[in-house]
């Protein structure tokens, strides 16, 4: 343990000692685009402009070390320019030594600054000290240069410029780094709340699915206890021992159906207790409903390959308390298409109409049609075509049934399905009454 926490001792070093050259290596190229200002020698940069930035950038930027190697880097460079241009590299460093006491100025101010408040967060009115260091670091400068004449007027006020321009150029740099990084938060957050939305309309379709069988289950227990009541019955009659082997089998198969009931209901409703309390919208607009599943066929959330191209169109716009309803059928439908499309390039086309009182839901695809034999079947539970031919695995068959038994039972409406010449249309009709609601 102790020579993993070593190990990631000087890992943490390395990278930032890596840092701080990059940092200051970045400074001092910055530091050639200049222009000569106010007095011969006195060059305005850039190059500080990058401490705001790269301390925006990095929590834990170690502002006065990158100063204290970038300051001499910069004043060595130019010395090395004016001895390529003049030959002299005295001259040069007489010349641009000022300019170090500046950066370093500049470098100790800021470091001060962002200890007594940290710049993890853009505001204008915590730039404004950013002026105030630029002009009293050019003013040690500039007095090292001019001496008293430091204070003329004139002089201040070019200062006050440069100042005032050069903070400004910095507040523009982390405004625009502050928006990107809003941007991608918020795109982030978009895709995690699609994708949360798409995972709550699975899950509360998986609910009323467990929630029809429960019924099953309490007719099966029912079923059990009374065989166990009529061997038990015929062993007494019958004086046989074997009946009440057989009666004792059939009270263990009800007493086990009856725990796995207590267990389901328990999963059953500690998922409904989730999801509820989870649902914090009380609906979703038809337009935003359709943007969710384009966005999870696009971002991949179904397995969907770029063979499969899905499109929507919509015709009215309307709020609806039945969105994760709607969203898990649609989803279904469109999954079966794209499975049944398999590697080959396939269409599927999601329309919303208004026919009168109702609104109808077309789910169209050219993914190779159903056999007309199985038409009349698709929709009953454990009926599946899906088989895998390598393992021999098939498909449970409760998509299709799930789809048609939230239609039915939990929208009043219907479905149908057509197909032709390899293409499959799901037509769905829901009662206008039903499926509208008031966007509280």
């Amino acid at each position: 343990m102790k020579k993993m926490r070593e190990r990631t001792e000087l890992t943490e070093k390395g990278q930032q000692r890596r840092l701080m050259l990059l940092s200051a290596a970045i400074m001092i190229f910055v530091a050639q685009l200049d222009l000569n200002l106010i007095i011969n020698g006195f060059r305005i940069s850039l190059a500080v402009i990058c401490l705001p930035v790269m301390t925006f950038l990095s929590s834990n930027f170690p502002v006065f070390p990158v100063t204290l190697i970038a300051a001499p880097g910069i004043l060595l460079v130019r010395c090395a320019v004016e001895w390529l241009h003049e030959g002299s590299f005295i001259q040069g460093f007489w010349a641009y030594s000022p300019e170090m006491l500046f950066y370093l100025m500049y470098g100790g101010l800021f470091a001060l600054y962002v200890h007594l408040a940290p710049m993890q967060h853009f505001s204008l009115l915590r730039l404004l000290p950013l002026v105030g260091i630029d002009m009293v670091s050019n003013m040690v400068e500039v007095g090292v240069r001019l001496g008293v004449r430091m204070f003329l007027p004139e002089v201040l006020l070019r200062l006050l410029i440069v100042a005032l321009g050069r903070s400004a150029l910095a507040a523009i740099c982390l405004a625009a780094l502050d928006a990107y990084g809003m941007f991608i938060l918020n795109k982030d957050d978009r895709e995690r709340y699609n994708h949360l939305l798409m995972l709550t309309s699975q899950l509360k379709s998986e609910v009323i699915w467990m929630n029809k069988n429960t019924n099953r289950i309490e007719d099966t227990m029912a079923v059990s206890y009374a065989l166990y009541n009529q061997l038990n019955q015929m062993a007494v009659q019958e004086q046989s021992q074997q009946m009440e082997q057989l009666a004792q089998k059939a009270l263990t198969v009800a007493k086990d159906i009856h725990e796995v009931k207590k267990e389901y209901y328990l999963i059953m409703n500690g998922i409904s207790a989730a999801l509820n309390d989870d649902d914090q919208q009380n609906g979703m607009w038809m337009r935003d409903i359709l943007q969710t599943l384009q966005n999870s066929t696009r971002n991949g959330f179904d397995g969907f390959g770029e063979n499969v191209q899905v499109s929507f169109s919509m015709e009215k716009n309307f709020f609806t308390d039945k969105h994760y309803e709607l969203m898990s059928v649609l989803r279904n439908l469109i999954n079966n298409a794209a499975e049944a499309a398999g590697e080959k390039q396939a269409q599927v086309v999601v329309s919303e109409s208004q026919q009168g009182e109702s609104y109808q839901l077309c789910v169209h695809d050219n993914c190779g049609g159903i056999e007309p034999e199985y038409l009349p079947s698709i929709f009953e539970p454990g009926f599946s075509t899906k088989i895998d031919y390598e393992t021999g695995k098939v498909s449970r068959g409760l998509g299709l049934s799930l789809v048609r038994d939230i239609i039915e039972s939990q929208m009043g409406g219907t479905i149908r399905v057509q197909s032709e010449e390899g293409c499959t249309d799901f037509i769905i009709s829901i009662p206008q009454k039903n499926l509208e609601v008031e966007n509280k």
